[in-house]
């Protein structure tokens, strides 16, 4: 079999990503070919994108620009550059040509998510394009976990080098974990991912040079899932220790003296704008340090946070190949510009202007892509959020105010009010008909999808809402408005991030007529994001909105609304706070609340290696979730749309989104091609930029 596709395909190893050690993969299904005129091949993946073979192929063939540099005496050859036998990668336009340029759009220079999400996802382990529950392998080609959870060994991918040429090995991965994420120097706050349930970091040990075994104190059944998601893409081994080492105090007794004649304040301020993330600004060296060696497709060339426009080039390293062994990318460079404005970005790619992205299109801009693809010759994305919910209702369920917070707990006031909304107005005034009436739950096709959860009290009635609200507050004054306990009208407020979304004000004001005809007074304070967080930080809300995330593989990962976990989940956020750092940092909350039993299941999650027993603890979770109605919910979130050129080959026209899955980086941007590459140039970046003066603040087509 020359190659296989999907995720139960890639490598045995597969199967063994969340189970215990010496578990047996299921047997790998062979793709077949297209024989309609299409000539498309079947990777296997249902949204089209590329996929990894279960095959290493010797690479045979390199771009132009590369065989050039090797003609010149720059470069070595290509087997001296490559492992003998590559990680292969298939797509469902078959084998490529090299050339041209991917050109996107930033939302501001600290837009660099951007950048990550294109020329960076290359984890250890790694989603596949469909997202689906296996975990294909990364930089790791194959690993083993014990059975208790405690213990991770990976097997590193042979021949691997750095984008200078320097050999990566499991010395770098030491290297990276004691010297700089475990030196607080480098490193002063947490890195999360890496420490087990009961906050322990692991020891790390290099086996061999290609083996790098990682044990913890107590079971880490999230870890490789942790590993795989986005925040975390290059933190575990993007440190080549043979360059940094020489920035390093540990390493170099002149580092300080370094430091100071290239005018950094210290040895570390020197080291994380070299090899890291500069302390306090968030600013990453990948994207600012061209020197930098780094394991991804392309590498830095025009630098990011400083100008308005960021470029990438080849790196003449990468160690992946097609099917037919030609070094991977194809596509010679990626060109990001600089935009203060989501609608700018919108009118520059409905002049097609940009090659691929699904990343700052608002639902508004569909009609203004859609109205221009067939002239400017693009298509549309279907790009579905992990996003499960447009808008949802937090009421403060440890408001300050004891009266509050007795019929804001009180699950009959909030199933009295979800029955008075007519969320079939609200989708088609609102989200033009798109989307379904929902309550904050994991999506369909979610493997944590919760039917009662997703559904419950969704009906619009009237008398129904009526009832229940009786139970609660059935005094009312002569105006028809309900009574508080203090015999006063009942009235709260609701804080809205209008510098977010619109959309979320347009629901507001419809919820404030539904309410008003059961008798409920709603205010609608508006406000820009800071204050909001802020607010709510400081438990100084009545009511917090803004849209559900977390609905699909990621809801395992992010239960902040199935549950009171961390400050995210506004309903509850200092119950969240004290279940992650303890009393110091929130407050407990009442012994017969549903928190208490959530947190229960979520931690016997957290130390669970068995993929089929954690879906299972989830849904006992989700149970619960029903049981006490955290939050309410509108409706499920539409799916967006992003714009692809019809030139561009392999680049798939399903999309998911979501900062867990780093979009559309588990599609392997590197087998893009295009049809025409010497068409697929950038603009210049002085023409790009006449797109401020002439559309920012332009109206959108309605």
């Amino acid at each position: 079999m020359r190659y296989a596709a999907s995720a139960a395909t890639a490598l045995t190893v597969a199967a063994l990503a969340l189970t215990s050690c010496g578990a047996t993969a299921p047997a790998a299904s062979e793709p077949t070919e297209d024989n309609s005129s299409t000539g498309h091949i079947d990777t296997g993946m249902a949204n089209g994108s590329p996929a990894l073979a279960d095959q290493l192929t010797a690479p045979t063939a390199e771009s132009p620009q590369l065989a050039e540099r090797v003609e010149a005496g720059e470069l070595p050859e290509l087997q001296d550059r490559m492992p003998a036998e590559a990680v292969t990668l298939i797509g469902k336009d078959g084998v490529g040509q090299y050339g041209g340029e991917l050109q996107m759009a930033m939302n501001g220079n600290d837009d660099d998510s951007l950048i990550r999400r294109y020329a960076a996802y290359e984890p250890m382990v790694r989603w596949d394009g469909d997202w689906s529950s296996e975990l294909t392998p990364g930089v790791a080609r194959q690993w083993e976990v014990s059975e208790d959870a405690t213990t991770y060994t990976f097997h590193l991918q042979e021949g691997i080098r750095w984008s200078d040429g320097e050999p990566f090995t499991s010395d770098d991965i030491v290297f990276g974990y004691q010297d700089v994420l475990m030196n607080e120097a480098l490193t002063p706050g947490p890195t999360e991912y890496l420490m087990d349930p009961e906050g322990n970091w692991p020891e790390v040990t290099a086996i061999d040079e290609h083996t790098v075994e990682l044990k913890f104190q107590a079971p880490h059944g999230l870890f490789l899932m942790q590993l795989a998601r986005a925040e975390e893409d290059g933190k575990f081994h993007r440190f080549p220790r043979h360059y940094l080492e020489q920035f390093h105090a540990d390493y170099n007794s002149d580092a300080e003296q370094m430091a100071e004649e290239e005018g950094y304040e210290d040895w570390a301020d020197m080291f994380t704008a070299k090899g890291w993330v500069t302390l306090g600004t968030g600013f990453d060296s990948r994207w600012m340090n061209p020197e930098l060696p780094q394991l991804n497709p392309w590498i830095i060339e025009n630098p990011a946070y400083e100008g308005t426009r960021v470029t990438a080039v080849r790196n003449p390293y990468y160690w992946k190949v097609d099917e037919d062994g030609n070094q991977l990318p194809y596509i010679d460079r990626l060109v990001f510009d600089v935009f203060d404005s989501a609608e700018v970005i919108a009118f520059r790619a409905a002049a097609g202007n940009i090659s691929y992205q699904d990343r700052h299109f608002d639902h508004d801009f569909r009609p203004l892509l859609a109205e221009s693809m067939d002239e400017y010759d693009f298509s549309l994305i279907d790009v579905t959020s992990t996003d499960m919910n447009t808008l949802l209702f937090n009421f403060n369920h440890i408001h300050p105010d004891e009266q509050m917070r007795e019929v804001f707990t009180d699950l009959n006031f909030k199933a009295g009010l979800s029955h008075a909304l007519n969320r079939d107005e609200i989708i088609e005034l609102v989200y033009f008909g798109q989307g379904e009436p929902a309550q904050a739950a994991p999506r369909e096709g979610s493997p944590y999808y919760h039917e009662e959860l997703a559904t419950q009290y969704l009906d619009f009635d009237l008398d129904l809402a009526a009832e229940y609200l009786d139970e609660v507050l059935p005094d009312k004054d002569d105006d028809g408005r309900r009574l508080g306990p203090d015999g006063t009208p009942f009235t709260f407020a609701v804080d809205v991030a209008t510098d977010r979304s619109v959309e979320h004000a347009r629901v507001l004001e419809l919820a404030q007529g539904h309410w008003a005809e059961v008798g409920i007074t709603m205010e609608i304070q508006s406000m820009d994001r800071d204050l909001r967080n802020e607010r709510r930080d400081a438990g100084e809300f009545d009511v917090y909105v803004r849209d559900g995330s977390a609905g699909l593989q990621d809801a395992i990962l992010r239960p902040h609304w199935y549950m009171p976990y961390g400050d995210s989940g506004a309903y509850a956020w200092s119950w969240g706070s004290y279940y992650l750092d303890g009393e110091d940092a929130g407050e407990a909350p009442p012994q017969d609340s549903p928190a208490w039993r959530q947190w229960e299941i979520y931690d016997e999650i957290l130390v669970t290696a068995d993929q089929e027993r954690q879906a299972e603890l989830m849904h006992e979770l989700l149970d619960v979730s029903a049981e006490a109605f955290w939050t309410i919910g509108v409706s499920t979130s539409p799916n967006r749309a992003g714009v692809v050129a019809n030139d561009l080959r392999n680049a798939p026209h399903e999309l998911f989104e979501a900062s867990a899955y780093q979009n559309p980086g588990p599609s392997y941007p590197a087998l893009w091609w295009w049809e025409n590459p010497d068409e697929a140039v950038a603009d210049d970046e002085e023409d790009a930029q006449e797109y401020v003066d002439e559309y920012e603040g332009e109206d959108l087509p309605e």
